[in-house]
């Protein structure tokens, strides 16, 4: 695959409207890697469901998609996605059981951010409390759980993006790299160059977060 791509930021379909502001991982990214990394049967897992995405373009391309997700909302919202109920797991992929998925092929996921100096904790949907430091703990910890459920060679990609925030750089993508690299070994990166688009225009034609482009860190698991 290529090292860098040049994308629209549009979605397939639309956010409810209390939440058609948020970011989520386009479904052409989404569909660019599954075609790359998986054949139609295969098992897709996305451990941060949100509200399906990944399940719906796994659906569609014939894999066999499963979520976890831990906010109640957008397990149902993830559930319709992927068209079948019993494909989602409502909890936390920090409890993850190797009970709750089968063996998976490929991961696809964008996990939870967090700028360095926020104290709300991304694993409880910001309602709890955490520290940045924290934070890349249990991002460690949750691709342990994620890697318990996965079959040996298994490609796992991350959609992840820095953050600037009042001219402050949270360099969350090299940190996460950094981080998931202790479990699963570490392939590089896909630069992804984002359009605007119509889902996301702030007049200024960039992506958000203090940039236009963002990561998709590739990972492979190596044991088994």
């Amino acid at each position: 695959m290529r090292t860098f791509l040049s994308l629209e930021y549009a979605h397939d379909t639309a956010l409810p409207a209390d939440h058609d502001d948020e970011f989520r991982t386009p479904h052409a990214l989404v569909e660019r890697f599954l075609r790359e990394y998986s054949e139609p049967g295969d098992r897709v897992l996305d451990p941060f469901a949100g509200f399906g995405t990944t399940l719906a373009v796994a659906e569609r391309l014939d894999r066999e998609g499963y979520g976890i997700e831990y906010d109640a909302d957008r397990v149902e919202h993830a559930r319709d996605a992927a068209g079948d109920a019993e494909v989602v797991h409502h909890g936390s992929v920090l409890d993850l059981d190797d009970t709750w998925v089968p063996a998976c092929d490929v991961c696809f996921t964008s996990p939870p951010f967090m700028e360095r100096t926020d104290t709300r904790n991304p694993f409880e949907n910001y309602a709890g409390e955490s520290t940045y430091d924290e934070y890349l703990e249990d991002i460690e910890r949750a691709f342990s759980r994620v890697e318990s459920v996965l079959a040996p060679g298994a490609r796992v990609v991350l959609d992840v993006s820095n953050m600037k925030y009042e001219e402050r750089v949270t360099t969350l993508a090299w940190d996460v790299a950094d981080r998931v690299s202790n479990v699963l070994h570490y392939d590089g990166e896909v630069v992804v160059g984002w359009d605007a688009g119509t889902d996301r225009d702030h007049g200024d034609g960039t992506f958000g977060y203090g940039y236009d482009h963002s990561y998709c860190l590739t990972f492979t698991n190596a044991t088994g």
